[in-house]
């Protein structure tokens, strides 16, 4: 696949995937008890973004390593650190320690588990293959994966039978912040190593919260 049809393919994808998770969140979430359908709403959104990832890389995971390997030089490192750190010791002391004692062995199993998927995937869909095909290009590269990182959470909020006592404020509007921040220290890093690990430690908390809410 060449760059004119990898850029064409992931942009296109994009604005498939979010009538796609919409109406699948709904569909599990009316066939399935609340837990289950947000784990199977999860399970097809992820599997949709890596399929695309697969298709653009064509199976070359050489292609995909350059997400993960690639350094630039980075005259906004310590601001970025600086940023990074505050947000996540901001989301453990909200979403994580108000309720990490009420976590059973089999929630927090959950937690670990669907964090750690979802976060590694996430940033592989939004952030990184929009960084090896749009590197160069701000207005898709950066503000429009931002603001469709964002807009895809609406599926979470529409879904029947989550409780989210935060309000659409954390559940969408949160994630647009974090999409625009991850974005920029993707592009400034060139690389995705930063927002995954971040990714994954915010989900932990939020997930905690959320999953101890809903009685996971």
């Amino acid at each position: 696949m060449n760059v004119k049809y990898k850029k064409r393919t992931i942009l296109i994808s994009s604005f498939i995937l979010l009538p796609f998770v919409f109406v699948l969140f709904q569909v599990t979430s009316r066939t399935f008890e609340p837990k289950w359908g947000f784990i199977t709403g999860f399970l097809g959104y992820w599997s949709y973004c890596l399929l695309t990832a697969w298709l653009i890389s064509g199976s070359d995971l050489n292609y995909l390593k350059g997400v993960w390997n690639q350094q630039l030089e980075n005259k906004h490192a310590k601001l970025i650190g600086f940023i990074l750190a505050i947000v996540v010791i901001a989301c453990f002391f909200i979403g994580f320690v108000p309720d990490v004692t009420k976590l059973t062995v089999s929630t927090g199993a959950f937690v670990l588990i669907m964090a750690t998927l979802n976060g590694p995937i996430e940033e592989l869909y939004w952030r990184g293959l929009y960084l090896l095909e749009y590197q160069d290009d701000t207005r898709i590269g950066f503000i429009l994966s931002m603001l469709l990182f964002g807009t895809w959470h609406f599926s979470l909020w529409f879904a029947k039978g989550m409780i989210y006592k935060e309000g659409i404020f954390v559940v969408v509007g949160v994630p647009y912040m974090l999409g625009l921040l991850w974005t920029w220290v993707a592009r400034s890093n060139g690389n995705i190593r930063a927002t995954v690990l971040t990714h994954i430690l915010i989900n932990i908390f939020a997930f905690t919260s959320l999953f101890v809410d809903n009685s996971f």
